[in-house]
């Protein structure tokens, strides 16, 4: 299996730490399995990463500026002993062990790429050159030519590594369906390959997919049983209604509340602290902002999904996380800086999110089928490799800030 990836498909996660990427890249171990990144892909995701690091590492020395008049300077010290340079140069090196590893292999720039995009600009070639047109303010019609000049170079840039190699068994994984798809692509169902555009795909035999979880879902058979020994066929067939139950009846609540019930807060902490007071509830119409307190909690937790692969259990489940915002709301008639927000309100809100971690096993344990204990099996074995999804937040406490006022007759 040859894996082709956009750099959609790894935005977040640019080290493959979490979730279904995690298995991609165990998959990758496999000699049957290589995952590809072209230059251009490489090149964006880490600019996105020196950004994000650039951004963090901003907040952090600002929240050591704030802190500092509240020091006592002989016994206490906030100290950010980080450098820019290290942690990028982290980035490649990981990369570099990837590579090492023979999981990853960077493609780099093909001169024939550039006539391949040459030439799709100069023909006007779809889909990464889309002519159209607009009205001007003298009601004439004119002429528009859209470039999508990076997704020609990815795309080309896999093409061509795909046909000179002779590569079968090829895959692409990216949600950009606007400029790699067929119409109708975006509206594809989940977990199967959606149609590519008939001017990329003639010449080239690649499937395409939105997201890993679909790539893995769709070939889960071929992938199982690249993963699975004898242990691991036990683990998953045998043994797999087992597992289920257990984790339904209470192991999959107890290993979120005991490993990752911290991170699930922080993570919806931030997610409301993004929003807009619109956002919570229609009354607050006007702008400001919101400030959540961080002390919620997990008010329900509904097992999703599992899977097994190789020495991994992937655990999916569904939780429920409650917790309180104070709405503040632009003060129009606000004298200096302090005033400027007014506290209005104080609401409930719950959001639901997906979570997925992934539960390491050890293949050396001796399974008995009969007398089976996933609560044993796992015992010394922590999860790991948490990714977190925003579902849906409802507000579940709110009070009417227009309610009719009642006078005494």
């Amino acid at each position: 299996m040859n894996i082709f990836l956009d750099t959609n498909s790894i935005y977040y996660d640019p080290f493959f730490k979490k979730g279904k990427n995690r298995i991609l890249l165990n998959l990758a171990k496999h000699d049957e399995v290589k995952i590809y990144i072209c230059k251009a892909v490489y090149t964006e995701l880490f600019r996105a990463h020196k950004v994000f690091i650039e951004q963090q590492l901003k907040a952090a020395n600002e929240s050591m500026i704030k802190l500092s008049p509240f020091l006592d300077k002989t016994a206490q010290r906030f100290v950010i002993d980080i450098k820019l340079d290290d942690i990028l140069n982290d980035f490649h090196e990981k990369f570099n062990r990837f590579h090492d590893e023979k999981q990853i292999e960077i493609i780099e720039y093909d001169g024939d790429v550039l006539e391949d995009v040459i030439e799709a600009d100069m023909y006007e070639k779809s889909p990464f050159i889309r002519q159209g047109s607009v009205t001007n303010n003298k009601g004439q019609k004119v002429k528009t030519v859209n470039k999508a000049v990076r997704d020609a170079i990815i795309w080309y840039s896999y093409q061509r590594f795909a046909e000179k190699n002779r590569l079968e068994d090829c895959y692409f994984i990216s949600n950009n369906t606007k400029e790699f798809g067929d119409i109708g692509s975006k509206n594809s169902p989940k977990e199967i390959p959606y149609p590519l555009h008939p001017e990329i795909i003639a010449n080239a035999k690649i499937t395409a997919y939105k997201n890993i979880h679909d790539f893995l879902a769709h070939n889960d058979d071929q992938i199982k049983r690249m993963f699975k020994e004898l242990h691991s066929k036990i683990l998953s067939s045998e043994l797999f209604d087992k597992v289920v139950e257990e984790l339904e009846d209470g192991i999959a609540e107890e290993l979120i509340n005991q490993y990752f019930a911290e991170e699930i807060l922080s993570e919806t902490y931030s997610f409301l602290s993004n929003m807009q007071p619109n956002g919570i509830h229609e009354d607050y119409f006007m702008q400001g902002y919101v400030d959540p307190i961080l002390y919620g909690n997990i008010s329900d937790i509904r097992l999703s999904e599992v899977d097994v692969y190789g020495d991994t259990i992937s655990v999916s489940v569904d939780v429920d996380v409650e917790m309180e915002v104070d709405i503040y709301i632009y003060n129009p008639v606000h004298d200096d800086l302090d005033e400027k927000f007014k506290s209005y309100a104080t609401d409930m809100v719950k959001v639901t999110e997906n979570i997925v971690f992934l539960l390491p096993v050890d293949i050396e344990k001796e399974l008995d089928v009969d007398n089976f204990s996933l609560r044993k099996y796992i015992e010394g074995n922590e999860p790991d490799y948490l990714s977190v999804e925003i579902i849906e937040c409802e507000n579940i406490d709110h009070t009417d800030m227009f309610r009719e006022k009642e006078y005494a007759e």
